[in-house]
This record gives C-alpha cells, structure tokens and sequence, in this order.
C-alpha cells in the first residue's frame, strides 16, 4: 500500500491518581469561563493544578506511546462537555452563542505545542473529537428527532469546532472526530435519511479539515457514506469481527475507514477473564489489569486482516474506543505503547 495507515486513538483517558474527578470539573469549568473573558488560564494556580498539568500529563502519555495524530485527553464527560455550555450560553433552544463555544483542551495544547516545537522541530499533530448533534440530542431530549432542533444542535457543533481548530506551525489539527457512538444501534423516530445527512453535514459546513465520523456498529453506515463533509468512517472492529462494510462501498462514495485493532471494552474482557478462573484480587492491581490487554499477536492479526479487506481505504488504526475505563494511565499508556509497537512492526514489513 502506498500509504500505511496512521495510528491515532479515540480521545477520553484515565485522569492521574492524584487528581479528584469533581475538582479537576470544577476547574475545568473555571478555565472556560476564564478563556470567554479572555483570562489568561496559565496564571491561575488551581486551573494550572487541577486542569492544565493532569491534561498535559495524559497528552505526554499518548505522545510517548506512540500516537501519531494525538486525539486531546478527554477527561470530561462527552455530554455535559458541550451540553453545560450550550445550556449556560443558549440563544435560542439548542443553539450556543458562537462566541461562548470552545474546547478548552485545544487552547492548553496550542501552548505546549510551542514548547514541543522547540524541542522537536515538529508540530503536534491533533485530532479533535467531539460529540455530535444526534447523540446529543438524544441526551437531551428523545429519540424523536425534529429537524430544526437537530439542526441547531449541529450548528452549535459547528461553532465550537470552528473556535477550537488550531492551525499553526507548532501544532496542526489534522483530523476532526465527530462521536456518534448510539448511531446504529437506537430507533430515531421522525427524522428520515436525507434529514440525518442534512444534519452531519450542517455540523461540518464551512470547515476546511479532514473528519471522522466515529460510529460502534456499521448497521447504518450508509448514511454517513452518503455526506458530503465525512470523510473517513471508524467502527470497533477489534471487538466485533464482523463489524465492516465491502470495501467496494468505501470506494463507490470515496470515502475511507477507521479500524480499531485492539479492544477496549474492558468491562467485558474482565468478565472473560474471570469466567476463565483468574482471580477478582489479582484483576484490580496494575499487573492484572495490564493481563487484559490484547497480546500483540491479537493485534497483528487484527491489523493485518483489516488491511487485507479494506487497502487502501484503510486510513486509521488505533484501540477501539477511549482509554477512561481502563482505571490507571499507566495502564492506559501500556495499551497504547502495544498497540504502537504492532503498527511499527507491521508497517516495516510492508516497506
């Protein structure tokens, strides 16, 4: 192939031990509101504390393990993330104030990619994820999908995006990850195809940066191949082996795929562990957690076959989902690491 794929990950990671869930959203919120009134978040002990150090030590993790497009730590809740602020700065219903919409993770990342560029003579490659319109919805309100409600959901998607893309020698958003994991498996009443299209496309209009549409199941990845602004299409297929689409698909819309290799779904390998007799005690250390990590021969083949169906149009590769589950960044970073190693190894061999 004449371009392996690249190896980036999905986003949420497992805060620092030494940081509270509840403190690092309290200034995490303190630092949004901070960057609207143009407060320079660097001089603020407790945001620099509770905020900025625990997101830049996660960043530093991925960063060390490997990932080439680096999707910013997300250490808050993927809904209230956007759904606070859109509630807090409405201007009408589901439609944020697009001058009070921001991803504060980017902001923190322009500045230490100033300092890496200085060491490295490299920017830091970004991936930018965000929540999309219809599972916010969801969230909010039903399955029932009205829409000019969903479309101002998109709109306000829009907005944070078009505030929180940084594009600078020192660091470059390469990818935008719009994050549909409900999509495929609920029933969306009142909304038809063409609506839903209208919809993923309106999140995207107007901005000039590769996307993902980061779905768990292909059932209904017809929709997303038939948009304009998605370009690459993601499912877990590390997880589920027969979660892929004919690559004859791919190539009809031209559009590409996302393939997750090693899984993610922890709750579930632990189950399978316990089920095969390992002990409960010996699971919640660092050691018995790190056992449940896919072997890197899993991971090979993974890689290998999704590269056999798809070619080309293979164009990411990385774990299945976030890392927030997996309890302890060390352990996060060890899925990580492994899952580099596989890609580096494979991709000499296809030299």
């Amino acid at each position: 192939m004449s371009e392996f794929p690249k190896f980036d990950d999905v986003g949420s990671f497992p805060l620092p031990n030494y940081v509270d869930k509840e403190v690092f959203k309290q200034f995490y919120w303190t630092a949004y509101k901070a960057i609207i009134n143009k407060v320079d978040i660097f001089e603020h002990r407790g945001i620099y504390n509770y905020f900025i150090h625990p997101l830049l030590q996660s960043f530093q993790f991925k960063l060390k393990a490997g990932v080439e497009v680096v999707n910013y730590p997300q250490h808050m809740d993927m809904y209230k993330q956007f759904l606070k602020p859109l509630s807090d700065y409405e201007t009408e219903p589901n439609l944020v104030d697009p001058d009070k919409a921001f991803i504060p993770e980017m902001f923190v990342l322009d500045k230490f990619g100033v300092e890496y560029y200085e060491r490295t003579a490299e920017p830091l490659n970004i991936k930018l994820c965000i929540t999309g319109p219809i599972e916010m919805y969801i969230k909010k309100l039903n399955f029932t999908i009205y829409l000019d409600m969903a479309l101002n959901f998109a709109k306000s998607i829009n907005s944070f995006l078009k505030n929180s893309i940084i594009n600078t020698k020192y660091m470059k958003t390469s990818i935008i990850s719009v994050d549909e994991p409900s999509f495929g498996y609920v029933d969306l009443i009142n909304i038809d195809n063409d609506e839903l299209i209208q919809v993923f496309d309106k999140t995207l209009e107007g901005i000039d940066v590769k996307s993902q549409f980061h779905i768990h199941t292909l059932n209904l990845a017809s929709i997303p191949l038939q948009t304009e602004n998605l370009n690459v299409i993601t499912c877990e297929y590390a997880s589920n082996k027969s979660n892929k689409i004919p690559k004859r698909e791919l190539e009809q819309y031209d559009k590409f795929i996302r393939v997750g290799i090693t899984r993610t779904n922890v709750n579930n390998i632990m189950a399978e562990a316990l089920d095969s007799g390992v002990s409960f005690d010996y699971l919640k250390t660092i050691e018995g957690t790190i056992s449940l990590i896919d072997s890197k021969e899993r991971i090979k083949k993974n890689l290998l076959d999704a590269i056999d169906h798809y070619g080309e149009r293979l164009k990411f590769v990385g774990p299945d989902c976030g890392l927030s589950g997996w309890y302890s960044p060390k352990v996060a970073y060890e899925l990580l690491y492994r899952t580099g190693e596989v890609i580096e190894e494979v991709k000499k061999e296809f030299k």
